[in-house]
């Protein structure tokens, strides 16, 4: 009988845990990715909950949004703002690896970092050059509780606190050409605004149903509908009715264009 050699075993490989890896900005899997990092060089250490509960959270529910949502410059300014939140993160790991390391350790600390780089992320990225129908989408977009825990309302109020009063001329020409979008050749007639607020309050409902407090339709319980028991109907018959025979004259002019 030959016995198996047994092969000389390795010990696994951890990474410094002061030592960050870089990841790539502007990818949809970049919260995945520092995720992953972290948990490689800090095994059995808590995470930043900041990386999956919010970054890559709301990475995936803003990537959905296409141009029945938002404005080919909304989707700009999306992709814009992706990328400014993640190169915030980025570039404090290469400023300060060690302090970057120990910051990713204190999750309350990293989410407070990352939540003060979001005004400065969404204004700069054009937030205010956009229509009053997109800011409506992107506002809706989060859910309720973000917005309102004590940092969505600092950040609020931060962001709110960057217009200028230059800005609003430029929301309001965009709320306009928004509005010819949405209603098209009707625009200037009566049924144009009806048009319009029936798109945005498509989209605005679409983003209600992706309120994590929103039901899902999905899960409700099926309605019982009665069966009809139609022989037990009367029978109704409707009387004939004679309609009379017109002879037309030879002469009745024709319909132009027919």
């Amino acid at each position: 009988m030959i016995r198996p050699i047994d092969g000389p075993s390795f010990p696994s490989y951890t990474p410094p845990a002061n030592d960050p890896a870089p990841v790539e900005v502007g990818t949809q899997d970049y919260y995945e990715q520092r995720l992953a990092d972290f948990q490689a060089r800090n095994p059995g250490v808590e995470p930043p909950d900041y990386y999956m509960g919010y970054g890559d959270k709301y990475m995936e529910r803003f990537a959905a949004l296409d141009g029945t949502d938002l404005s080919p410059e909304g989707l700009e300014w999306r992709d814009k703002t992706t990328l400014a939140l993640q190169t915030a993160i980025e570039d404090y790991r290469i400023r300060d690896p060690q302090g970057f390391a120990d910051l990713e350790r204190d999750s309350a600390a990293f989410r407070r970092f990352a939540f003060a780089s979001h005004p400065d992320a969404y204004v700069d990225s054009g937030l205010y050059g956009l229509s009053v129908q997109d800011l409506t989408v992107i506002a809706l977009t989060p859910d309720i509780g973000d917005v309102l825990n004590q940092e969505g309302i600092d950040q609020t109020k931060i962001t709110i606190g960057k217009l200028e009063v230059e800005d609003v001329p430029e929301i309001l020409g965009d709320t306009g050409v928004q509005y010819l979008r949405d209603a098209g050749p009707f625009a200037f007639t009566p049924l144009g605004p009806s048009l319009a607020v029936g798109k945005q309050g498509e989209r605005l409902f679409d983003r209600l149903t992706e309120q994590s407090w929103f039901p899902d339709i999905t899960d409700l319980p099926p309605v019982a509908v009665p069966d009809l028991n139609l022989d037990l109907l009367p029978d109704v018959s409707l009387p004939d009715i004679d309609l009379p025979d017109i002879d037309l004259p030879d002469d009745v002019p024709g319909i132009p264009g027919i």
